[in-house]
């Protein structure tokens, strides 16, 4: 299983700079899990990633659970895949903008 890491600092959702997104092969099913640290405005929060296969695609919305959740197969197929994150609690919502993953071959 591979690992993505991303940082979520109030409405802006990125790349860990820790992470190498490089080598990520189109048709993954099962092998790639989203990982989200969060800055202190989502404590509390109930978080969904919502993937894409172009930014303005249906969504394919996933549970965060303990900070983790897998990439759903139904966008792995092209060259490239967004996510966005969704939190709530009670009557306060927040979104990030997308964020775009490049796939090789």
């Amino acid at each position: 299983m591979r690992v993505l890491e991303f940082d979520v600092n109030g409405q802006n959702l990125s790349k860990s700079k820790n992470c190498d997104f490089s080598g990520i092969v189109p048709g993954s099913d099962g092998y790639l899990k989203a990982r989200f640290t969060f800055s202190n405005d989502w404590s509390g929060m109930v978080k969904v990633a919502e993937f894409r296969t172009y930014a303005s695609s249906e969504p394919v919305s996933v549970p965060i659970i303990n900070n983790e959740c897998m990439v759903p197969s139904e966008v792995t197929g092209g060259d490239k895949w967004y996510v966005k994150v969704i939190g709530k609690k009670g009557d306060v919502i927040i979104p990030t903008g997308n964020c775009r993953v490049r796939q090789e071959g």
